[in-house]
């Protein structure tokens, strides 16, 4: 008989440790890891109060929860134990034993300082106290204050510190909080460096609610889908459903239908129990932090397939009902509206680019000239300097040294006359005129409620789209009877046309030379302005 010992299955605890932190990539994580911590430990009846401060040296979330004992410190600190919340019973988020590891995700140091029943208890981590344990053995924790009596109120502090981000972006953490926040269902009150974050709902204009059939709510039991259909598109975090269980959080989808007609306007959420309740050989949930389900658990399987069901027969309701506002009476006159100002703009922007390609070409040519010998009443290049094709030929008499004198454009003997093929104009001179004059930016019309902006531009579509809803615009189409052909509602339109144009303008000019100055994008957002309400203005009277 063999005197070997049998195989056990190890783990590297520091290797183990570190490879989870790295799930927490960035600030947002971070900070939410441990406010959903402070949320998952607040007092029954008590609403959660978490605060959270951000500077460039550390991040401190403090909150009123129940705080920790001693042995439940010992338990948090646990690689992959089971939540203390969960074992006694409350549904909470915290299930794989990883978010300790968060910290270590962009930062250096750890440390918590928590009170519960008079008792505090403070710790430290360092990463080099992880790295030090290269043999793969569990390593300590260092104790600052042990089961210190205090008068303090249970709670929690925790530090990060030694951030290894250049410039904390607080903007995006409020962003990822309220978002979150919104898909907890629980009272709370947070702040990030004295900002209450709060979330709003997209607006709404129709409202469905779907129960399964009863083939389906065999495998998921009671439940029931809310779906809401926003008047405009959604940004990516705000659409889609919120897919909880007891309240908790685990993924929002469209189920696969993300890159169809109207589908980006789609919104809700959807409890379902059993993801939480149930036990399958292939779990319904992952511990990478990606905050989606796992597609090869069979109730996720049927979930996801009765949602996307459901949500493919709501949009296509809304595409046709589109199709069919489209062909009305006052959409069409707005759709010829919307092409009067694209072109307008487009006029415009064709000529700026003509200026930039202009610029560029005179600043490459012989110094010593000044533009007006350079260019003809056209704006096109005389022959002579060029090695491309040029609508004109050089002609007329010598001088004394037998080169030809400049060309001229009159009547009689020696005038400058068209020929096909004669050199000299800069680079496809005429080709690029009129690929400048095709269709760049459109004009949309939209109707996405009163409290919204007036207007706003999609850059990857250069369209302008017109808040028909504002209540600037609205008054106006009122005022005129009315009726899009009314001058006060066509002067509100061209103005605010203008205004988004004039903004986006320095963006596409900045892509098409690298040399412009961002500090000229004021000066030409005025100009821009003025510029094109003179040609709207010119429009109206005609």
């Amino acid at each position: 008989m063999s005197n070997q010992s049998s195989i056990e299955v190890t783990s590297h605890v520091a290797r183990d440790f570190l490879q989870n932190a790295a799930y927490f990539s960035t600030m947002p994580k971070v900070v939410w890891e441990y406010v959903v911590n402070s949320l998952d430990a607040a007092k029954d009846g008590i609403p959660a109060a978490i605060a959270v401060e951000i500077t460039s040296h550390e991040i401190r979330i403090s909150d009123n929860s129940r705080g920790m004992s001693r042995n439940e410190l010992n338990g948090f600190f646990q690689m992959h134990g089971e939540n203390i919340h969960r074992k006694q019973g409350k549904k909470v988020r915290g299930r794989f034993g990883t978010g300790k590891c968060a910290a270590f995700g962009l930062a250096n140091y750890l440390r918590i300082d928590t009170t519960q029943d008079g008792s505090r208890n403070v710790v430290e981590l360092s990463r080099e106290d992880i790295e030090r344990a290269q043999d793969g053995e569990p390593f300590s924790v260092r104790d600052i204050e042990m089961d210190e009596p205090t008068d303090e109120e249970d709670g929690t502090i925790v530090v990060v510190r030694e951030l290894n981000v250049s410039r904390p972006n607080v903007d995006k953490v409020i962003s990822y909080v309220e978002r979150h926040l919104s898909r907890f269902r629980t009272r709370a009150h947070v702040t990030v460096n004295g900002h209450a974050c709060k979330f709003q709902e997209p607006p709404f204009v129709t409202h469905f609610e779907r129960v399964p059939p009863v083939e389906i709510a065999n495998h998921l039991g009671d439940i029931l889908l809310s779906v809401k259909v926003s008047p405009a598109p959604l940004d990516d975090d705000a659409r889609g459903i919120d897919i909880l269980s007891h309240g908790i959080w685990h993924e929002t989808t469209l189920a696969g239908i993300d890159r169809k007609e109207c589908a980006n306007q789609l919104f809700g959420q959807i409890d379902v129990p059993i993801l939480e309740d149930g036990e399958w050989p292939i779990p319904a949930f992952d511990n990478t932090r990606n905050n989606t389900l796992n597609r090869q658990n069979p109730v996720v399987v049927v979930l996801l397939g009765w949602i996307s069901q459901e949500l493919e027969g709501i949009r296509s309701d809304l595409v046709r009902q589109a199709r069919e506002r489209r062909q009305s009476e006052m959409e069409t006159k707005l759709a010829k509206e919307a092409e009067r100002i694209s072109e307008i703009l487009n006029q415009d922007f064709a000529e700026q680019e003509m200026e930039l390609e202009l610029a560029q070409s005179v600043s490459k040519r012989r110094s010593g000239r000044s533009v007006k010998e350079i260019l003809d009443d056209k704006g096109e290049l005389f022959p002579g300097d060029g090695d491309e094709e040029t609508p004109w030929k050089q002609s007329g008499t010598t001088d004394k040294t037998g080169k030809q004198a400049a060309p001229k454009k009159i009547p009689g003997s020696g005038q400058t006359t068209p020929r096909k093929n004669a050199t000299g104009a800069r680079k496809r001179s005429t080709e690029g005129r009129e690929r400048f004059r095709k269709a760049v930016f459109s004009i949309e019309f939209e109707r996405f409620t009163a409290d919204q902006n007036r207007s706003r531009y999609d850059g990857n579509t250069k369209t302008i789209f017109i808040n028909l809803d504002h209540p600037q615009i609205s008054s106006a189409f009122e005022a005129g009877g009315n009726s899009t052909d009314s001058r006060q509602f066509r002067e509100v339109c061209y103005e605010v046309a203008a205004v988004e144009y004039a903004i986006a303008l320095p963006h596409e000019k900045l892509e098409r030379d690298e040399m412009y100055h961002a500090e000229d994008a004021l000066f030409d957002v005025r100009d821009t302005i003025d510029r094109v309400t003179k040609h709207f203005m010119q429009s109206l009277i005609t």
